[in-house]
Formats: structure tokens, sequence, C-alpha cells
């Protein structure tokens, strides 16, 4: 999609949310309905609405050139009254980040359906993560085959940090750089979407100043949309194992991503996968 046809669509999708609305949904409840010649709300009612001239309103939804923040866009989103997936959808016509879906910074809560689905898979290691490779849940073999992921909010949780920050994984991982470039290639994919998120720039330099491993390869400018990258490691339990990855993407507004490992069937991970599962579920099972 072109910068032009980006903005005329922009436009349209301002004018057919405009459209919908009614006077007495967003409380003018003075407006007479009858004398309108066409429904919706006015121009100049969203625009007085969202604090905004008229004439850059008119301009936006014109589809002309002009630049728009992301206050403006925020104030349009709850005056049009826009879902999250239409909050979305206009940030990314507007050519934002989709870092409007979750400004307070707090990590995306997953669903108790999701919950139960990782722990419906015990015989494979699993975890949820979000848009910056912070591990959000996770099923009990996750955590015997990849180490605890530590409290919510820490660095632990995320899969860069782990990856070059964690001497265990360094003797852990057979081929560990070539793992760590597949990685680093996601996250930088991942950063490209989000970009305008403050968390990725101050991230980024505290990697940078911490690893000259991490600092290499994001000046090699590796890009993957996806890290399938096989996870081989020498388990401290449990020996080799030759863990095939699936990253499957859940398709709602969260950008949360499920990422299941699955045992090489013909050299014994599968057995050796299973004594470490067995062991998880004792463990959580003398926790309850």
């Amino acid at each position: 999609m072109s910068e032009e046809q980006r903005r005329m669509e922009l436009g349209r999708f301002l004018r057919s949310r405009r459209l919908r609305m009614t006077p007495q949904s967003v409380g003018l409840q003075h407006a007479d309905s009858n004398r309108r010649r066409t429904k919706g709300l006015r121009r100049e009612e969203v625009a007085a609405l969202a604090g905004i001239s008229l004439p850059w309103y008119t301009s936006l939804e014109q589809g002309r050139d002009i630049n728009v923040s992301d206050q403006v866009l925020d104030s349009l989103a709850r005056v049009l009254r826009l879902s999250e997936d239409e909050r979305k959808h206009l940030y990314l016509l507007a050519g934002r980040s989709t870092i409007a879906n979750n400004q307070n910074g707090e990590q995306p809560a997953v669903s108790d359906s999701l919950q139960y689905l990782l722990n419906q898979m015990p015989l494979c290691p699993a975890y949820i993560s979000d848009a910056k490779m912070n591990v959000l849940a996770w099923n009990p073999l996750a955590a015997t085959v990849f180490g605890p992921f530590g409290p919510a909010g820490s660095r632990e949780r995320n899969m860069i940090w782990r990856m070059f920050m964690l001497p265990s994984y360094r003797t852990m991982f057979v081929g560990w750089e070539e793992l760590a470039g597949s990685l680093l290639g996601h996250f930088r994919a991942l950063y490209t979407r989000h970009m305008e998120d403050p968390w990725y720039t101050e991230f980024i330099q505290e990697m940078t100043e911490g690893s000259t491993e991490f600092a290499a390869m994001w000046e090699d400018y590796v890009v993957g949309c996806k890290s399938l990258h096989p996870r081989v490691m020498e388990h401290p339990q449990a020996g080799l194992l030759n863990l095939s990855t699936h990253l499957f993407p859940i398709h709602d507004s969260s950008c949360q991503f499920l990422s299941v490992f699955t045992p090489d069937l013909q050299d014994g991970s599968v057995e050796r996968l299973a004594l470490l599962a067995k062991e998880s579920l004792s463990r959580e099972s003398a926790m309850v």
C-alpha cells in the first residue's frame, strides 16, 4: 500500500466510523436528527469533541498529507468509540505502531483458556510471549527445560535477555550463536513494527552495553519474521534434547505468540523429555 493509498484508506475509515455514530451516543442530546441531511455525526462535531480544528480534521478525512500525533489518534478513537481492533487499525493506517494497544506499559494478560491450552501439553514445553519476547505464561515442562522465568516484569522473563545474559544458556544450547542470531532476527522484526515504543530503545541500549555479542549481532542487522531455529541442548538433568520449534501467532489484539517445542522422534529425545515431564508434574503436585 502506497502512502497515498494509506491516507485515502484512513479517510474512508474515519468517515465510516463517523457516519455510524449518532449525536445522542456522544452526548449531543439536543441535536435535531430530523434536520440532518446525512446520518451520523458531522465533521465539525467530531472535531469539536476530539479537540481539533475542523479544517485539520477535514483534511485528515480527505486523505491529505498531514502529520497526526498519537494524542489526536487517541482522541479520535475515544470520540468514535473504536474497539481495540478498530483502534489498532486506525494506528496502522496513520503509520503508527501498535503500541497504542498497551500504552500503560503493562504486560497484557494471558486468557484462562490459553493457560488451559498450555497445561494440556504436558509432554511438550510451551510458553506464550509478547511482542517484546517477554514470556507471559508457560506450562510446567517449559520451566523445567528452560529454567525458572522469574517474577513478572523482570528481565528473566525476556528471551533475548536470557539468551545473551544467562551463562547457563551459553553452555546448555548446542550452536548457541546460531540460535541467538535467529532469536535476534525475530526480535528485530518485532522491533520494526513497534519501534515507537520507548521500551525497545531502552532495552536495546541496555543489551548493547551489557553484551558485546548482542551489540555485534544487532549491528549485523539480521531480520527474521519467525524464529523457528531448533533448540538443541545438553540439559543438565536430561542430557541431549533435540527440540523442533513451532511458533503460532495468537489472532487477537494482544500481539502474543504461542511457542511449542516438540522432541525429535528418532534420537531418544522423546523418552528423555518424558522423564523431565514426569519430574515437573510431580513437583507441581507437591506444591499444591
